[in-house]
């Protein structure tokens, strides 16, 4: 049985509503609290800047909305022709402005002010936006009080990507050794590291709004965003290596050899992770001597051999392109 888990938004949010209802109940606004809630619940959001983004689209909601029903209330009192004219317009200008999200807020807004049955609907509505000041300022106030802490998730996911990667190499060697026996293996560590990759772009799209409204930047989002680009380039390169071993016979000349290149990769990948010195010149050294004899190896005999050779070749390419994306890998910083 899975536990019910109360995130820090839910609570955010419920902190915020509270503020909202005591500020408003604080000014004499009891007959608006209902209102002053609402927009306090909509405006917290994932980041400070989608909060602020969202408290002007709601205080423009509730502004469009007072005027619609100021309006008309105005023109035809308490009448269904009054509410049925109001919401029309209340969709067809949020449609037009791309308020989409803001259409029900309008509406509502503008017949609560018509069914108010206010004698002056023009201050009835100056306190409704009053109202929703109260209840979006309390909304970024506590968003920007409690930041959420994304650099530690931020880490945590750049190791579990990064061990993810070297077992990754791990059943590419495996495949080398044995081709075709390791296909489920690795399509599961695939589709996880893809997915860790996807959320780490997101949340680190997430730190960069964040920081924009920060004091003070331990570490730019920008280095997380590069590190995890570097990523998704290493998963496609080893995606490709999985797929050439697959296409190679059992017993091709020189393999071994790839397989103890890719093992050396996977010890430097993992030094550099841990902020450890590691050697470059023996892996280069190693590289070079590969070179060396695919140009002696004779030519292939039949098609076997050709298919083999090549897989071999173009896997010896991409191993390539891997290590040198291991020294682009910004540094790891904890």
């Amino acid at each position: 049985m899975s536990r019910f888990h109360i995130g820090a938004r839910v609570l955010k949010t419920t902190l915020a509503v509270i503020l909202a209802i005591f500020f408003a109940q604080l000014l004499g606004l009891e007959e608006r609290l209902s209102l002053a809630a609402l927009v306090a619940l909509l405006t917290v959001q994932k980041t400070f800047y989608h909060s602020l983004q969202q408290s002007m689209a709601t205080l423009g909601a509730v502004l469009l909305g007072g005027l619609l029903g100021t309006g008309f209330g105005y023109l035809f009192g308490i009448t269904p022709l009054a509410y049925g004219i109001v919401t029309l317009l209340g969709i067809l200008i949020c449609h037009k402005l791309n308020w989409q999200n803001q259409t029900v807020l309008t509406t509502l807004t503008a017949i609560g002010t018509i069914f108010s049955g206010a004698t002056n609907l023009g201050l009835h509505s100056l306190l409704q936006i009053l109202t929703a000041l109260i209840g979006a300022g309390c909304a970024l106030l506590i968003n920007y009080l409690f930041l959420p802490n994304r650099r530690k998730g931020l880490n945590s996911r750049i190791q579990r990507v990064e061990s993810g990667l070297r077992q990754a190499i791990e059943t590419v060697i495996k495949e080398i050794e044995r081709p075709g026996s390791y296909a489920k293996e690795f399509k599961g560590q695939y589709t996880q590291l893809k997915q860790e990759i996807e959320t780490g772009v997101e949340e680190a799209r997430l730190l960069w709004e964040d920081q924009r409204f920060a004091i003070s930047r331990e570490i730019s989002s920008n280095y997380y965003s590069q590190l995890f680009y570097f990523f998704g380039l290493q998963l496609e390169s080893l995606e490709e290596m999985y797929r050439l071993a697959r296409r190679m016979p059992q017993h091709v000349p020189y393999s071994p050899y790839l397989v103890k290149v890719l093992k050396i990769i996977q010890k430097i990948q993992a030094r550099k992770r841990m902020g450890k010195k590691y050697s470059y010149p023996t892996l280069e050294q190693a590289m070079a001597n590969m070179d060396e004899r695919f140009a002696a190896l004779e030519l292939p005999r039949n098609q076997v051999e050709y298919i083999g050779r090549t897989a071999l070749l173009h896997l010896f390419q991409e191993i390539k392109g891997y290590h040198r994306r291991i020294i682009d890998l910004p540094e790891f910083i904890w």
